[in-house]
């Protein structure tokens, strides 16, 4: 699934990318004959308009999979862990289930209606078939980045409150200070001491009057 969204990633930027470049071109050619030359080409006109109409398509795509339409994101900040999660499995099933029924299907049906009538273009003279193809690539590609997205968020459900279940499920009423099983008491650091060492400016318990520095 992760090479098929990363492949149409890859094909959307490159597509998205030789489209607009050929808009680009396709104006300054229109302008420049028209303005300068005074001599205005037909074509350009026509073939402006469909390429706006598939970069604008496919860059809606595209925009869709790096989370860049506009958005009221009020609600979805406010939530956390496992409700943002379902509100987002809510968003992503509406835009897969608007994408499926009006791109896919509805736009499939209209570039196979308009072949069959024949219709074609003033100018280029191609089939408006092909402008409308636009919609069910844009439709499909739509679809299958909400197919991912609704699977990260599955995930993220399923994940949201393990932290605060597996707090909830670990043994309690082990104080910190009780010291691991298999520890003897004189491994046990007491107060006053460090790492369980008596100090050595004191005299030890046992030792001889001798021992003991004398005034």
């Amino acid at each position: 699934m992760q090479t098929l969204i990363n492949l149409m990633d890859s094909l959307l930027k490159r597509t998205v990318v030789s489209v607009m470049v050929l808009l680009v071109l396709t104006v300054t050619i229109q302008v420049f004959m028209r303005y300068v030359v005074s001599s205005p080409v037909t074509f350009t006109e026509e073939l402006s308009r469909y390429l706006l109409i598939w970069v604008g398509l496919l860059s809606a795509a595209y925009a869709y999979r790096v989370r860049m339409h506009l958005a009221l994101d009020l609600l979805v900040l406010k939530l956390h862990g496992s409700r943002r999660a379902i509100l987002n499995l809510v968003i992503h099933s509406l835009i897969l289930t608007f994408s499926m029924a009006v791109l896919v299907i509805g736009g499939t049906r209209l570039a196979l209606l308009v072949t069959e009538l024949g219709q074609t273009s003033a100018s280029l003279g191609i089939s408006i078939g092909v402008v409308y193809l636009a919609l069910p690539i844009s439709g499909v590609a739509i679809s299958l980045y909400a197919v991912d997205f609704i699977r990260h968020e599955l995930h993220l459900f399923k994940t949201a409150d393990l932290p605060a279940a597996t707090a909830a499920h670990s043994p309690t009423g082990t104080s910190p200070s009780t010291p691991p099983a298999g520890t003897s008491p004189e491994q046990t650091p007491t107060a006053g001491t460090s790492s369980g060492k008596v100090s050595s400016d004191l005299p030890q318990t046992g030792a001889s009057p001798d021992d003991t520095p004398q005034r």
